[in-house]
């Protein structure tokens, strides 16, 4: 998954969008028979993610014994991420061969998976080259609620449904967190997009009618019920969305840093409250740990231990996935940054832009060498309660 944010300009937005909104949830779309997660088995489901990789930890390795054993102690799905040109590399040729491998290695463990088909990326679109300009925009008059180009993402969807129906999916979305492109640079093209999505839902609901269908959003716009948020939900199942509790609507030396701990129940209850009726999945659950935004491992552990607790006492939530598994180091830390930020930071504080780059790094439960993080026993604990 390739993410270019223009982050300079995304500050503003992410400011705003954390200010909260007083206007009363935005109902659901019409009520479907996928809105109630027929195919997500009952109670809660808890889920580990690997960075966006459909890869589970390799074989004999200690990270895959860490989460062999939290599947035996009741992990129950798997979340991950897809790019239309990897189904679609050239104008109808279609491979699927990766994907459906990817999987079977989850069905193989008992696993439920949360597959995110993502056209739209933060910022950016995953589209393939011939509708793309290249840097993470449409192509000259490439506009997404074009009929022939619905017809040709509905093909690649008429080839993935059966796939992850038969494979035990519950849900394929179709973007993350685009809210923070059509809120911020572009909202010209949120009306396409959410007739893009539309015709996307019915088109897998015709192949499947209990597979549910979304966009994953951030927390801010579901608190802001911003103008995205209340568009797509009228036009999908759900709407997951990701959660950190990370400071955004405070002064710039301040920007980009944790929630002390007692702080956090109230702002994932505001952000659930916001949510408004039906299932609530949560794509992305995230406690980073750098000490640079004012975290710790004792600090992760203490956050992830006080938003299981509120999980648990909140029936809505059905899905959670912990984002993510392991955390970067070194070159391989150097390298993630360099290709999501790029020379993005350059122009930021020191001290935000450090916040920054460590986020990139320090967001898993188990360090770079295969040794858990004390939040890891946190997880596991969720996960035998799940």
């Amino acid at each position: 998954m390739t993410i270019r944010p223009r982050f300079i300009s995304l500050i503003l937005l992410l400011g705003m969008l954390a200010a909260g909104c007083s206007e009363a949830p935005v109902a659901p779309a019409e009520t479907s028979e996928a809105a109630s997660l027929p195919l997500l088995a009952s109670g809660r489901v808890l889920s580990l993610s690997a960075y966006g990789s459909a890869d589970l930890p390799a074989e004999g390795t200690p990270e895959r014994a860490l989460f062999d054993d939290a599947v035996t102690g009741g992990l129950r799905g798997f979340t991950f991420y897809v790019d239309w040109p990897d189904l679609e590399p050239e104008p109808g040729v279609y491979t699927l061969d990766d994907f459906t491998e990817a999987l079977d290695a989850v069905q193989a463990l008992g696993l439920t998976p949360f597959v995110n088909l993502t056209v739209g990326d933060i910022e950016d679109y995953n589209l393939p080259d011939d509708l793309s300009d290249g840097s993470g925009g449409l192509g000259d008059g490439v506009s997404l609620d074009d009929p022939a180009i619905i017809e040709r993402f509905g093909r690649v969807l008429d080839r993935v449904v059966p796939i992850l129906a038969a494979r035990g999916g519950f849900y394929l979305g179709v973007g993350n967190e685009i809210d923070s492109r059509f809120d911020g640079e572009f909202p010209e093209e949120r009306a396409p997009y959410v007739r893009f999505v539309e015709a996307a839902r019915e088109r897998v609901h015709d192949i499947e009618p209990r597979l549910a269908v979304g966009v994953t959003l951030t927390a801010g716009a579901i608190r802001a019920q911003s103008q995205t948020f209340r568009d797509l939900r009228a036009v999908t199942d759900i709407i997951p969305f990701n959660y950190g509790p990370i400071q955004l609507d405070v002064p710039l030396e301040d920007f980009f840093t944790v929630f002390a701990l007692d702080d956090i129940l109230d702002d994932f209850r505001e952000v659930a409250a916001a949510y408004g009726s039906g299932p609530i999945a949560i794509q992305e659950l995230t406690c980073p740990s750098p000490e640079s935004m004012g975290a710790s491992d004792a600090w992760q552990r203490g956050c992830f231990e006080r938003l299981f607790a509120e999980i648990g006492r909140t029936p809505q939530v059905r899905f959670a996935s912990i984002f993510t598994f392991q955390d970067f180091g070194g070159a391989t830390c150097d390298l993630f940054n360099e290709a999501i930020w790029g020379d993005e930071l350059d122009d930021l504080p020191p001290a935000l832009a450090q916040r920054l780059r460590d986020y990139v790094c320090f967001l898993g439960v188990v360090a770079p060498d295969g040794t858990p993080k004390p939040a890891w026993n946190v997880v596991r604990t969720a996960a035998s309660q799940s």
